[in-house]
């Protein structure tokens, strides 16, 4: 048997104002699916509500189906549990949503689909849901329906029928260009290549405000030299932008508490910030660093470490407009994670 502590979501869009949530301690066969368990809490609370088909929800921020069972759930994300909505502003009524937008968005390719690309496209329902893009756009058009086009543009020969595919989700306000793919899928295929390739074809044209223009040739000066003379003063945080590096994530605080400094955890560490939209979608970008940078700085940090380089020439390149974007001064020192010296005994 297995012990799950359960945080679940309850909202009634007819009765509450604010979403609210209810704990539960479940004893639970590790061959039981998300399903049962959803309805273990409902015997015990008749106000929780889930749709009976088709049930997708969010476990610790990863979108599943509700017929996952529950090892392969502990699995991933540990014993204890946060049930959400697949997309929270989308629920009406607990786990169900109004997923009205999800057909809506098949519309845009509709007229290069036949009924099996339909199906296909019904079959990607929890992707749609998934994407971390409608955080930033709630007109978003879904990852989804990006994974359709990448297969009728592979199934059409006709030049001209791949270039009305592209235009159609190319959309200024809503389309590819707000995609920064994350899998945030709980047990689900990873579709960052088909993705990443779909976008190389497509032609996005933005451009940055006179403000920013403005702004980059006076860019701050800031401090980004790691004292290491008072490593033991500072608060240190680590951005890795992938959730499958959580060792480097936990040896870094090792290295870190060796030194005598303190680590800090801060949720967006391993969330992509906005890298990837940089040329495509430079507002979209800043607003995204910004909420990282800030997450890192809210959560005590003082210096952010980056485990990779290019992140780092980037988010000191994007700070000045990520500062902008949020209205706020982001007074971190950013530095590579090689800056760290390694040492085995703290200091005192």
């Amino acid at each position: 048997m297995i012990n799950l502590t359960i945080r679940a979501f309850f909202f009634n869009a007819q009765t509450d104002y604010l979403p609210y949530y209810k704990n539960f301690s479940l004893n639970v066969k590790s061959n039981q699916t998300l399903l049962e368990i959803l309805e273990m809490i409902k015997v015990q609370n008749p106000n929780f509500s889930f749709p009976t088909q088709n049930t997708i929800l969010r476990v610790n921020e990863l979108v599943t189906t509700a017929d996952e069972n529950i090892a392969t759930v502990v699995e991933k994300v540990g014993t204890e549990i946060q049930i959400d909505p697949a997309l929270a502003y989308r629920s009406n009524n607990g786990l169900t949503l109004n997923n009205s937008d999800f057909m809506q968005s098949f519309e845009i390719l509709a007229p290069f689909s036949n009924d099996e690309d339909k199906d296909f496209y019904k079959s990607l329902y929890p992707l749609h849901y998934a994407s971390s893009s409608f955080e930033y756009n709630r007109e978003y058009i879904g990852d989804a329906i990006l994974v359709l086009a990448s297969r009728l543009i592979e199934n059409v020969e006709e030049e001209d029928k791949k270039i009305a595919i592209l235009e159609a989700i190319n959309d200024e306000f809503k389309g590819i260009a707000y995609c920064e793919y994350e899998n945030n899928l709980l047990n689900g295929e990873d579709y960052s290549e088909i993705i990443n390739t779909l976008k190389s074809k497509v032609k996005i044209t933005t451009k940055l405000s006179i403000m920013d223009r403005i702004c980059n040739l006076v860019a701050k000066k800031r401090n980004n030299q790691l004292d290491t003379a008072s490593l033991h003063e500072h608060k240190i945080a680590l951005y890795v932008n992938n959730r499958n590096k959580k060792e480097l994530l936990k040896s870094t605080k090792e290295s870190v508490e060796a030194i005598g400094a303190t680590f800090i955890n801060f949720p967006s560490a391993t969330r992509l910030a906005g890298q990837t939209l940089v040329k495509s979608n430079p507002e979209l970008a800043s607003l995204k660093a910004g909420k990282m940078l800030l997450d890192a700085l809210d959560h005590g940090a003082d210096t952010l470490l980056f485990s990779e380089e290019s992140d780092l020439v980037t988010f000191r390149a994007i700070i000045d407009s990520a500062e902008r974007a949020m209205g706020r001064d982001i007074e971190l020192k950013l530095v590579a994670l090689s800056s760290l010296p390694h040492k085995t005994k703290a200091v005192a």
